[in-house]
């Protein structure tokens, strides 16, 4: 039979309800990124621009903090602090988060182009249309002749 998961390194740190952690790490007796003290201080960062941006939800931030995350989980994929799986479906999730962006943005500007058209055929209906009185004059001045 194939290896039992007991048999890969664990982290060794301890979670907030007090048990063992069970990420995966690639040293025996090592940390994960979350209980890594060296990391403590990327993590607060992290989480300081993640509450902002959920505050703010200025997409170019958020795109920005996503792409950063991507990053961070590529160094940890090849690094061997994170396991490839876990580093795809972290990456195909954030992917999604990336792709909802573009639509919301598609989103937005089909609303805007509506609103500008709408405008333009109100001001047509009130001028009407200029090409059906007989007694309107295209152009003008000298080059009219």
């Amino acid at each position: 039979m194939g290896s039992k998961s007991t048999d890969k390194p664990r982290c060794a740190g301890i979670t907030s309800s007090g048990k063992r952690c069970t990420h995966l790490v690639s040293i025996p007796g090592g940390l994960c990124y979350s209980h890594d003290p060296h990391r403590a201080q990327q993590r607060r960062e992290i989480a300081s621009k993640g509450g902002k941006l959920s505050r703010k939800g200025n997409p170019i931030e958020e795109v920005v903090g996503l792409r950063a995350r991507l990053d961070e989980i590529l160094n940890d994929v090849l690094e061997g602090d994170l396991s490839t799986a876990r580093g795809q479906v972290a990456a195909t999730i954030i992917g999604v988060a990336l792709k909802s962006f573009e639509v919301e943005k598609k989103q937005r500007e089909f609303i805007e182009i509506e609103k500008r058209l709408a405008e333009v055929e109100k001001a047509y209906a009130r001028k009407g249309n200029p090409t059906d009185s007989d007694s309107y004059n295209f152009g003008g001045g000298r080059w009219a002749r």
